[in-house]
């Protein structure tokens, strides 16, 4: 069974608006305790709607049914876009959904929560992913300002600028297998509002001290590593509300950057939050993960994009990571993803399959539609791709897994419905 929360709706209506071939995604969030759209699911959508020129149906909050009808991307720059959920919803989900479209320069301005449940905190945004998307295809994205905002009042602000990609260019494939040394771990607080600025020091001092002991433990390649500490307290003008958060990420010498973070609650030490965070590193450094748990389905559309084959190795696939797989397989032509299992694994050594034949092992998946034990949510699009079969090849030794995939080979300015 599959993810059906608003995952599915980002990536189906990216690639939507990139193939040019329209998508409908049925039953969404359909056994959650509040169904089918909500409003910064509801505005994702429509930021999409308006940047393809296209036409959504079934954009209401509350919807459990919509079809995306892409247009035209922009075919020029300068254009600026502005969305605003209205509420504390992520801003930073809202944004992936434009990054992922990468044609064009533009401006994009978003409102909402910038430090929300469920979504990735805008430091893993700036700090983690954008650093990495750059190391590996340039700048394609860059945060010019941030307000941060948090629950329930939202309020934050996100200005970015997307200066996408020459018309023609391939995506290059990517190519993560090789952790390499680790070269420095940095540990970023923040602190804002009525949260004082000594909350923002005792996250950060427990957060060094167990990251420490973790680089300890990993002997001599955690050795000298140096970890650097940095504290801030947001000024009225860069924050609305009360909050506090924790990033952690670590850096090698082959370009890999792996994150953790924690965000404050109610009621919860500061050394607690730090330590949550330390804690959610040193699973992936142990690991020898070349990318972290958050930043695996995060990579899976520009694999799919990409030309030739893309591999990364990682912890073993969540369940959004396979989600967002089978999401590719069905939407862009021509792609197909092979997870080799490590050696061992559910007493298999070294078998692979295709992303939608790992997924029928528990469940036996429809020809178009997956759903979700979580939420619901299907999708069906106008371009499928066939069944899929397994295979026999090498698998991951060490405990890890290895994505491949066999990308579309999409160049900016191509689309793929015609």
């Amino acid at each position: 069974m599959l993810e059906g929360g608003g995952q599915i709706l980002r990536n189906a209506s990216a690639m939507a608006a990139i193939t040019g071939v329209s998508v409908a995604v049925d039953r969404i969030r359909a056994k959650r305790t509040r169904p089918g759209l909500q409003p910064q699911h509801l505005t994702g959508l429509k930021l999409v709607e308006a940047l393809c020129g296209g036409h959504l149906e079934g954009g209401h909050v509350g919807s459990s049914n919509i079809i995306l009808r892409p247009g035209t991307l922009p075919c020029c720059g300068g254009s600026s876009f502005s969305a605003d959920t209205k509420t504390a919803g992520s801003c930073t989900l809202m944004l992936q959904v434009r990054e992922k479209l990468c044609e064009r320069t533009q401006k994009l301005i978003l409102r909402g929560g910038t430090d929300a449940d469920m979504a990735p905190p805008i430091a893993y945004l700036t700090d983690v992913l954008i650093p990495l998307l750059r190391n590996l295809y340039g700048d394609l994205l860059e945060c010019l300002d941030i307000r941060r905002g948090f629950y329930p009042r939202g309020g934050g602000v996100v200005t970015a600028s997307v200066p996408g990609l020459p018309e023609g260019v391939p995506l290059p494939p990517l190519d993560l297998t090789r952790r390499g040394n680790l070269s420095q771990v940095v540990v970023k607080t923040f602190t804002a509002g009525r949260v004082g600025a000594s909350v923002a020091k005792r996250m950060a001092a427990s957060a060094e001290a167990a990251v420490r002991r973790t680089l300890k433990d990993l002997g001599p390649t955690g050795r000298g590593v140096p970890v650097l500490v940095e504290t801030v307290h947001e000024p009225p003008d860069r924050a609305v509300g009360d909050g506090c958060g924790v990033l952690i990420f670590a850096d090698t010498d082959t370009g890999c950057r792996i994150g953790a973070s924690a965000k404050g609650e109610r009621g919860v030490p500061a050394e607690e939050i730090g330590e949550r965070a330390a804690a959610e590193l040193a699973e992936a450094l142990t690991s020898g993960t070349c990318v972290d748990q958050w930043m695996q389905d995060q990579l899976i559309i520009w694999m799919a994009l990409a030309s030739g084959t893309s591999r990364v190795r990682c912890s073993e696939p969540t369940l959004h990571t396979r989600t967002a797989m089978v999401v590719a397989e069905q939407l862009l032509p021509g792609v197909k993803f092979v997870l080799h299992r490590p050696t061992g694994h559910r007493g298999q050594t070294g078998t692979m399959a295709t992303a939608s034949a790992v997924e029928a092992e528990p469940a036996g998946p429809q020809p178009d539609t997956h759903s979700s034990k979580r939420g619901g949510g299907t999708t069906s699009a106008a371009r499928q791709n066939g069944g899929a079969g397994d295979g026999e090849g090498g698998g991951a030794s060490d405990g890890l897994w290895l994505i491949e995939c066999t990308g579309a080979g999409w160049t900016v300015g191509r689309r793929f419905g015609g």
